[in-house]
């Protein structure tokens, strides 16, 4: 994990945009500067410790190719294997070397064989052009900036803001006020744009074009239970153990939970390696799942560390939480992770692996119950026996998406009209009611796939991403590794949901790793947080999350 930056400016600017991003790569800096062309880079060296492995890299085998990478290639050591057969040589033990080969030999090919979590950016001395490509969900960030043909790109946004300035598209923080989401490769920022995950790109000319090269498909093809469960636990096994690769101290974020669960039996099953780590609010029993979390660690006799978040160490915390996060988050949630990720760096570990993504892929969340329990009356029956009146809750989202376009937007209008008002009162535009359709289709497929590659989980990739890299830490989720995800969208819906409970299929892999008192149970909190207690702690009037957004606004704002 690193930070990339660069483009078509001269080094002395493209160095103070980068030291923004020291934080990303305190290990080295280093730079490249050509035909009025400036790459620099800060490394966290994770695989390949030696100083031969440093950023901006150019290997002598192509040397009119200058590459800048932030993130990890899982799989370097077999794509190294096939190349070596083919005569490719290497003088170093880094992924990073295997990437700029597999580009030089396979070019946008390369990407389908990629198994990783990546931006990068590679500069052709030959046509003076830039060849630009982020993973497939997007885990590693990448922004750029394209004003009178002049690139620049760098992998957070307040690098870019050292260069183009400081200035608000006040549409898109409408929209994040309001929704909590904005709306496709657009940020808050004018003239900042994300440059879209699962697409390659290039500028050349002052031209600049992107393509799209890995699609999600949805195909429903699995249906037996047992043979599902198998498959899925040798593609966790896979992905956990490619993610495991490190050449410094790795960690596991868990939380009493089904997916971080699956993640530390699989670790202790296998005898693999790891240190434990998870976090509850000090003092707040609705935020605590300390009872949960030591279950987990009696039951696979591990070592684990219970970090305790407290109430006072917000006021000082929440400004740098809003800084490193350079957009508007949805709720406080993601303090926990930063705390837990503080506290995972000050133990001298340099990669943590979390559970992230289960939820989008499996259908864990109520929304995602909500249609299916109100399209399958039978399912409602099951939800109601085993939850009871929660159902009722999750069965009435599903009637909301079932509802006329003219129905939804009605009820959209009423139930944001306090926030529309605090939107008027500031100044700010009223986005259209419309941009929440999508959010509300009744599709319980297409509502998973939305929050898979639109919605819920890109920014929870986001949050997750800067509170890691805000303490130098490499974050790594197994769950999101493109062969599970393409299975995930296998599975017929009786496999995700069934009996009345959710992500069916991972509870019975969690039972049959023998934690099934986890397995089972019925409630999650997450990374929950006491979001009345902590604004006022702040001194702030609490209403909706739209009250929490604003303030994260007001910070951001005071950067102009």
């Amino acid at each position: 994990m690193c930070s990339i930056c660069g483009g078509t400016y001269p080094l002395e600017i493209i160095k103070k945009a980068s030291q923004k991003m020291l934080h990303r790569g305190p290990d080295f800096s280093g730079e490249f500067e050509c035909d009025g062309v400036s790459l620099a880079h800060n490394r966290l060296s994770i695989i390949d410790l030696d100083k031969e492995a440093n950023q901006p890299f150019i290997s002598p085998m192509y040397p009119h190719l200058v590459l800048v990478f932030n993130g990890e290639i899982y799989n370097y050591l077999e794509l190294k294997a096939e190349l070596e057969k083919e005569g490719v040589e290497f003088k170093t033990k880094s992924d990073t070397e295997v990437l700029l080969a597999m580009y030089a030999k396979f070019g946008t090919r390369a990407l389908q064989k990629l198994n990783g979590d990546f931006a990068f950016v590679i500069y052709d001395k030959h046509d003076k052009s830039f060849f630009l490509a982020r993973d497939r969900l997007g885990n590693k960030p990448l922004f750029y900036s394209l004003k009178n043909n002049r690139l620049i790109f760098a992998s957070e946004i307040k690098a870019i803001l050292e260069v183009v300035g400081v200035a608000f598209c006040e549409e898109e923080v409408s929209k994040w006020l309001l929704f909590g989401n904005g709306s496709g490769e657009e940020t808050i920022y004018k003239d900042i744009y994300e440059f879209p995950k699962a697409h390659f790109g290039t500028f050349k000319n002052g031209k600049f074009n992107t393509e799209r090269y890995w699609n999600l498909e949805i195909k429903q093809e699995i249906n037996d239970l047992s043979l599902g469960v198998e498959e899925l636990e040798e593609l966790l096994l896979s992905s956990l153990r490619l993610r495991l690769r490190s050449d410094v101290k790795v960690a596991m974020a868990v939380s009493g939970g089904i997916d971080s669960s699956i993640l530390a039996a699989l670790v202790c099953k296998n005898n693999l390696q790891s240190e434990f780590f998870g976090i509850c609010f000090k003092g707040i029993q609705e935020a605590n799942e300390k009872e949960f979390m030591q279950n987990l660690a009696n039951t696979l006799k591990l070592k684990l560390e219970i970090v305790e978040a407290s109430m006072q160490a917000i006021k000082s915390d929440f400004k740098d939480l809003v800084f490193f996060q350079d957009e508007i988050f949805r709720s406080f949630s993601i303090y926990m992770q930063y705390v837990l990720f503080k506290n995972i760096a000050l133990k001298d570990c340099k990669v943590v692996l979390s559970g992230q993504g289960a939820d989008e892929l499996f259908g864990g969340y109520y929304h995602h119950v909500g249609r299916y329990i109100f399209s399958t009356p039978n399912a409602f029956k099951d939800r109601i026996r085993v939850y009871g009146n929660e159902a009722l809750r999750e069965y009435l989202f599903g009637l909301k998406c079932s509802l006329a376009k003219e129905e939804k937007l009605q009820l959209f209008t009423e139930d944001n009209q306090e926030e529309i008002a605090k939107l008027f009162n500031n100044s700010l535009p009223i986005p259209s009611m419309e941009h929440l359709l999508e959010r509300f289709q009744m599709d319980f497929d297409l509502g998973l796939w939305l929050d898979t590659l639109k919605y819920n989980l890109p920014n929870l990739l986001r949050y997750e991403d800067r509170n890691a890299m805000a303490h130098s830490l490499e974050n790594r989720t197994p769950f999101t590794d493109y062969r599970v995800v393409e299975f995930a969208f296998k599975l017929s819906n009786s496999l995700k949901f069934q009996k009345g409970y959710s992500k069916y299929i991972l509870r019975v892999l969690l039972d049959r790793l023998g934690l099934k008192e986890l397995a089972w149970r019925k409630g999650k909190v997450g990374f929950g947080v006491p979001e009345r207690a902590i604004m006022q702690t702040l001194g702030y009037n609490y209403q909706s999350l739209f009250d929490i957004r604003y303030i994260e606004f007001q910070i951001l704002r005071e950067r102009e």
